[in-house]
């Protein structure tokens, strides 16, 4: 890492991990870095006792040698001190880096706008900026992890730039080939680089020497990983063993080639594919030897999206959530963009996610993953690799090792994941991709799952006037006109929770005989148990997130769920010493006398359950559905 003066004069930056300090506020781009963030950049989870002390000697070093006119006492004015850490804060600092990312962004809206020419310029023009090991020599796990976040992303743009070669008919060039088989050389793992080099021999009529490279890769990625080549390179070998090699003059340059539908695409094991293809250019031509490109199969084919203004459950009221999702998908910083969407049983997480994900759909040209972690992450992960056509007898056996596989088969591609019903951060982890270019949505009941640099977004209930027009988006305006004030008074006993409007508006619409006021009438086992249609219903969701609860958390449950809201840990505490609400058993029989503290470990269960909402100042509430659910299904008569 090199740094020079406005004048151009070479500044010593003084020892490694002084100029590792340096790279971190960089790297920040003028965002404040915290001194814990400074500390575990540096020295990782253990730093030594003296740390603080070290690094503010690193600053001071460097505030004198960027501002060596300073008078001593004066305060700096480029590396300042910001809340409980620093911030480097030069003007229009040029970096090489920030001059790369930049430049690989742009070459990626081209290629999506069909300019392929400008599109594989620019990409060589970022290419150029390159210079060997990124932050080279420099100590401390975050110089690493930028080491390999910066080089991946290199391998990646070489690997669109020989793609973009190839596009233009440019593999006619002798000098070409030699780059693209050396890069192949050096990376023998990179199955995508090693499908570019097949492609581009077997254009310049050396088709034995393509076939040739299949093998040893084959070879390669048995001894080293236990594993078969992808879907990628298995499609492109049995193509070009199908077909005799082209005379290379025969090969007219293209300016775009539409991604092929993966291999095994569509609905496989707890995984569902939406498109997402290797968008390689054909071996022969515009339509390759096996007919035209199979077009990626649009996102939510099977269930037509609402548009914007549609008052359909899934998406009304939601416009807040989703302009924040489509902002994540964006991702304007330099890791893979998660959100994670939280809410109670029947909120909408799901459908918003499928929602957020068409919307964001153009961004992700390589089409969309989904996953159901409902069943476990081994199973989900075979599930995806089913789907990115990994057949059953060659998937590995433990989770590590899928998901190493599903990272690699993700690598090069810019792929959204859909993961739905995450338990745990555990189980999660291993399903995120990885790749530059790729992103996640996640789904989860509670607000327990820690995924770094996720952003958070809680899906609340919906107000009366939107849940009204829910509720008749599934009834019908006529159903809604017969009966407005029992409507209302429906509406507002389903608390603006979308399943139980959509359900309620459903059974009005299909039972001409049922009135509103009767599905809304109280009695028996209350509205929880009328809510259902169409085999779901709001009790199914209730009970398999409580079936999630250990034994002490539902004990938990039923003690409070008769407390008035803003309840706190204190007062579940005494309910569930005193036995909880009439009709329970005992305390003596239920559970040991138990203190707030662990009162609030077994309310936090709740809330990452889904089934309890935290209020203000360390208090609680219920919403009404689970408050009438758990008195009638889990207390005792």
């Amino acid at each position: 890492m090199t740094a020079h003066a406005p004048d151009g004069t070479p500044l010593g930056l003084g020892p490694n991990q002084q100029r590792a300090l340096l790279a971190v506020l960089l790297l920040r781009r003028g965002r404040p870095a915290p001194m814990a963030d400074l500390l575990g950049a540096l020295w990782g989870e253990r730093p030594p006792p003296r740390a603080v002390g070290t690094l503010r000697t690193y600053v001071s070093r460097l505030r004198t040698l960027f501002e060596p006119e300073r008078p001593s006492r004066a305060p700096a004015r480029l590396l300042v001190s910001a809340s409980d850490g620093y911030a480097l804060r030069l003007h229009e600092p040029f970096l090489d880096i920030a001059e790369f990312e930049r430049g690989i962004a742009e070459a990626a809206r081209l290629r999506t706008a069909g300019a392929t020419g400008d599109a594989y310029r620019t990409l060589g023009e970022a290419l150029g900026l390159w210079a060997g090991t990124p932050l080279a020599g420099l100590p401390g796990p975050h110089a690493e992890t930028q080491r390999d976040r910066l080089t991946e992303m290199w391998l990646t743009a070489r690997e669109d730039h020989f793609h973009g070669a190839l596009e233009l008919g440019l593999d006619r060039d002798t000098a070409a080939v030699a780059d693209l088989r050396a890069f192949a050389a050096e990376h023998p793992l990179r199955e995508r680089a090693q499908a570019l080099l097949m492609l581009a021999l077997h254009r310049a009529g050396r088709s034995g020497e393509a076939l040739a490279v299949y093998g040893a890769t084959c070879d390669t990625l048995s001894r080293e990983l236990g594993t078969g080549p992808g879907p990628e390179l298995t499609a492109l070998h049995r193509r070009l063993t199908t077909r005799a090699a082209p005379a290379p003059a025969a090969t007219p340059p293209r300016e775009a080639a539409r991604p092929a539908a993966p291999s095994g695409a569509g609905a496989r094991g707890d995984a569902q594919a939406c498109g997402c293809g290797p968008g390689l250019p054909a071996p022969d031509g515009p339509d390759g030897p096996d007919g035209p490109d199979a077009p990626a199969v649009p996102y939510g084919a099977d269930r037509p999206a609402a548009g914007p203004g549609s008052a359909d459950g899934c998406f009304a009221g939601r416009a807040a959530e989703l302009a924040l999702l489509g902002e994540v998908l964006a991702g304007t910083g330099s890791g893979v963009p998660v959100a994670v969407l939280t809410g109670m049983p029947g909120i909408g997480k799901t459908a918003l996610a499928d929602r957020a994900a068409a919307l964001s759909r153009h961004r992700f040209p390589d089409g969309v993953l989904r996953a159901d972690l409902g069943a476990g992450s081994a199973r989900a992960l075979a599930g995806l690799l089913g789907t990115l056509g990994v057949p059953e007898p060659a998937l590995p056996g433990g989770i590590e090792a899928r998901a190493a596989l599903y990272r690699s088969l993700l690598a090069g591609r810019r792929v959204l994941v859909l993961l739905d019903d995450a338990p745990d951060t555990a189980g999660l982890l291993p399903l995120l991709p990885a790749a530059p270019g790729c992103a996640a949505l996640v789904t989860a009941p509670g607000r327990g799952l820690v995924v770094p640099g996720a952003r958070l977004v809680d899906v609340p209930e919906l107000d009366d006037d939107t849940a009204l027009l829910v509720l008749a988006a599934a009834a019908g305006e006529r159903r809604v006109r017969a009966e407005p004030d029992a409507v209302r008074d429906l509406v507002r006993q389903c608390a603006g929770l979308p399943l139980a409007l959509h359900l309620a508006g459903t059974r009005l619409r299909q039972e001409p005989a049922l009135t509103a006021a009767a599905l809304a009438s109280p009695g028996g086992a209350g509205l929880t148990a009328r809510l259902r249609a169409g085999g779901r219903s709001v009790e199914d969701a209730f009970r398999r997130r409580c079936a999630t609860l250990a034994p002490a958390a539902l004990r938990m449950l039923r003690a409070t769920v008769a407390a008035p809201d803003g309840f706190g840990p204190a007062a579940a505490a005494a309910l569930l010493e005193d036995g909880g609400p009439p009709g329970a058993a005992p305390a003596a029989a239920v559970a040991p006398e138990a203190g707030a503290a662990e009162a609030a470990d077994l309310i936090e269960a709740i809330v990452d359950a889904g089934l309890l909402r935290p209020a203000a100042s360390g208090r609680y509430r219920y919403h009404p559905l689970v408050r009438a659910y758990a008195r009638h299904r889990l207390t005792p008569a």
